[in-house]
């Protein structure tokens, strides 16, 4: 890879001065050398003459946090585990009856999330429940064939 690089390095220097025409014949030369595609080899030149490095991603901050998942948990078993795509259209109802029957006791701003919540977060967020609760172990009997 560090070979790739110097040769990478040392072609842009040519390239930036280059016509269109050679530029073409270089670019054919660097992915005789390594291997790259036409693609790949004008975008590591580009890197190399722009020398640009690729910038830390800032984390995200968390906007589903546990105080909403152990509410999700509690509606998400009530209900016998169902996936997220069929909870989510459901949830302000049901959190409605949960809480009219006394089993959750939620603040207004938690109850908010806990509605507005997607499928896919839903099912992001009940992951590691699941592979808890996934039955391990040797399968049943295999059919009998005739």
């Amino acid at each position: 890879m560090a070979e790739r690089k110097a040769v990478t390095t040392q072609m842009a220097k040519r390239f930036a001065r280059a016509s269109k025409k050679e530029k073409g014949g270089i670019l054919v030369e660097l992915c005789a050398l390594t291997g790259w595609t036409r693609r790949h080899a004008r975008r590591a030149i580009g890197e190399a003459v722009r020398g640009a490095a690729p910038r830390p991603r800032q984390p995200r901050e968390r906007v589903y946090g546990p105080q909403v998942l152990g509410p999700l948990r509690r509606v998400w078993a009530t209900l016998d585990g169902p996936a997220g795509k069929r909870l989510a259209p459901f949830m302000p109802e049901i959190v409605e009856a949960l809480e009219r029957a006394g089993e959750l006791d939620l603040e207004p701003e938690i109850r908010a999330k806990l509605v507005r919540m997607s499928a896919a977060t839903i099912d992001r967020a009940l992951a590691t429940e699941r592979r808890r609760l996934k039955v391990r172990g040797a399968p049943g009997p295999s059919p009998v064939r005739s």
